[in-house]
């Protein structure tokens, strides 16, 4: 019997879903429906599209427990949202198991390049009308990148390490994909992507210290070279300096920083009497609840406090955020996923940095509480489990 769905077709819908995260907040839901629909199809013709049970175990257990959590308390309904975007992590990877790890790879690096041009055509249109770029801080950034800037930076630089990883394997596209990761690590620095350029900079310093082979001499050469390029760079180039409070004093610093107000109220939350060490707080909506009232009480400015209780900020930390949710409990099964990544992925710098630069994006913004987020957790992870195959 002839199959009703060849492997190119599928291949082909996991591509679009790719593509459609720069492009559509909607459209990759959609296009993951249908794909879990073909994968179903997929799976009663061949029936050998299942997932390995080590593959997907850690974040299985810390969905799990963060699930039957919430049913004990009864928030549930309030948290259905969260939980939904969730399961694209723990669906996502399963699914792209039939598809192989280039197209994956490919598909990704597509998928950014196309978010970069358009977001590159807009940046144009907004200068030659108003003669600036407006990368220093301001509403008009994620208009124009149309993907939020923590995002897009996060996307450009595993874009940029998965394109240094093929054209180690692929030696026919090895000028494409270096021209391609210098366009990323360009852009990087354009939008003036904080954390994203400092990542990237780290992993440049671990791969030349501990992956180039190089002399001593030649890498502290490199090294103070590198150091002068960046330090000029900085402070020629307005946005990225404004980003970086170059020339603010430390006061200006910790007043624009919502992060310095965020992460001190966490911590009286992680103080509260009802708050269990173990095992966490009742709710997301009781966390926001307490946040809700530490900014009240404890910005005297009152347009910044206006601003806070507007935005309603979250912990901006992925790693306080499961904490005050699930407690240490909680945590330990997050720092074990990670770990299990960490550990798929050695062998290879490329994959290493990516969840390294991953890592590093938990520790600044609550990345599970945006569906892109989850969808990058899932492909990096799907990304991670086929080198992991592949090498064994």
């Amino acid at each position: 019997m002839r199959p009703f769905l060849k492997n190119e077709v599928y291949n082909n819908i996991a591509i679009l879903l790719l593509l459609m995260l720069s492009i559509s907040k909607s459209l990759p839901n959609i296009f993951l429906g249908i794909l879990l629909f073909a994968y179903l199809i997929l799976l009663y013709q061949k029936g050998t599209v299942l997932p390995k049970k080590q593959f997907y175990f850690p974040f299985g257990l810390f969905f799990l427990y963060l699930f039957v959590k919430s049913i004990f308390n009864s928030s549930i309904g309030s948290e259905i949202e969260l939980f939904s975007r969730l399961l694209i992590i723990i669906i996502l990877p399963i699914l792209f198991i039939p598809v192989p790890k280039n197209k994956v790879i490919f598909g990704f690096i597509l998928s950014v390049f196309i978010a970069t041009i358009i977001a590159l055509f807009n940046t144009v249109n907004y200068y030659f009308q108003y003669k600036t770029l407006p990368f220093s801080n301001g509403d008009e950034v994620n208009k124009l990148l149309v993907i939020e800037r923590p995002y897009m930076g996060f996307m450009c630089l595993t874009a940029l390490m998965l394109c240094l990883y093929m054209a180690k394997n692929h030696s026919k596209y090895k000028i494409k994909l270096f021209g391609l990761s210098l366009f990323f690590s360009f852009f990087i620095f354009f939008i003036a992507a904080r954390l994203s350029l400092i990542s990237l900079i780290l992993m440049s310093i671990i791969y030349l210290l501990f992956y180039s082979g190089l002399s001593i001499v030649k890498k502290i050469t490199i090294i103070a070279i590198s150091c002068v390029i960046i330090l000029t760079v900085l402070l020629s180039y307005k946005n990225l300096s404004n980003r970086f409070f170059v020339k603010d004093s430390i006061q200006t610093i910790i007043d624009y920083e919502p992060r310095f107000v965020i992460w001190n109220c966490a911590s009286e939350i992680s103080h509260s009497t009802d708050f269990d060490y173990i095992f966490g707080s009742k709710s997301y909506n009781w966390i926001q609840e307490q946040y809700y009232q530490c900014y009240s009480n404890t910005i005297d400015n009152q347009s910044k406090k206006d601003w806070f209780l507007y935005i309603k900020y979250n912990s901006h930390n992925q790693f306080i955020d499961v904490f005050l949710i699930g407690g240490f409990f909680a945590l330990g099964l997050f720092l074990f996923f990670i770990f299990s990544m960490v550990q798929n992925s050695t062998g290879n710098f490329y994959m290493l940095a990516i969840v390294i630069s991953l890592t590093l994006f938990f520790l600044m913004e609550n990345v599970l509480h945006r569906q892109l987020g989850c969808y990058l957790g899932a492909i990096i992870i799907s990304i991670i489990s086929k080198y992991r195959d592949d090498k064994n």
